[in-house]
């Protein structure tokens, strides 16, 4: 038995639910899930998106989620680059879920911090994959500027969303954090959360009318 395994805490239980909180419960776990659900991440691009989380308690999570065959270490150009396996991806849908509903529950204290880049990248893809018959039928690529940071937005029947610049983007369109924040927690439409600058119109239209139908 590993270090790691000898620290995990257990519900003991037999029980799908149980086990999978015995995987993913412990406080920062899922939070370091919805950031590599957005795209892969370094450790500081980590670090950076969860605000408050202790270096060497990250250091722990990683390594336990890598144990786990959560995440997988990739080198990148000589740095390392967290990213999902096939298992981590599997529990997208749970994360989008237990958003939306805490989207419904409101907050039990005042917002500290704004949303990471990856995180925004999750919530408009869990939007978008319930937007059904508002995706359009053909494929394009925006490139979204979230105030210097990029988002890539594959629009089609199986749209993807993740946290890089785009290549060759049909559209390039802006979105600050404020108006990103206020439309997803439903506080104003899509239409003004953003701003198309260049490339087709349409492609930056067909995100506005996706987003503004969820299913």
């Amino acid at each position: 038995m590993t270090p790691v395994d000898e620290e995990r805490r257990s519900y003991e239980q037999v029980c799908p639910m149980a086990t999978a909180l015995d995987f993913v419960g412990d406080r920062w776990t899922i939070l370091i899930l919805r950031e590599l659900l957005g795209g892969p991440a370094r450790f500081q691009e980590l670090r950076n998106g969860l605000p408050g989380i202790a270096p060497n308690l990250l250091t722990e999570r990683l390594r336990r989620m890598e144990s786990d065959d959560i995440l997988r270490r990739i080198d990148s150009g000589g740095s390392t680059l967290y990213t999902v396996t096939e298992a981590g991806a599997d529990i997208r849908i749970v994360i989008e879920e237990l958003g939306m509903w805490g989207a419904r529950m409101g907050r039990v204290g005042p917002a500290v911090h704004q949303r990471s880049v990856r995180s925004i990248a999750m919530a408009l893809q869990a939007v978008l994959v319930r937007s059904r018959d508002a995706l359009p039928g053909e494929i394009s690529i925006l490139e979204l500027d979230v105030e210097g940071e990029y988002v890539e937005i594959v629009l089609g029947p199986r749209p993807s969303v993740t946290a890089r610049s785009s290549a060759q983007p049909d559209a390039r369109a802006t979105a600050t954090h404020a108006a990103l924040s206020a439309f997803l927690r439903g506080q104003s439409g899509a239409s003004l959360a953003f701003e198309h600058r260049s490339g087709d119109e349409r492609a930056t239209q067909g995100l506005i009318t996706a987003l503004a139908a969820p299913g």
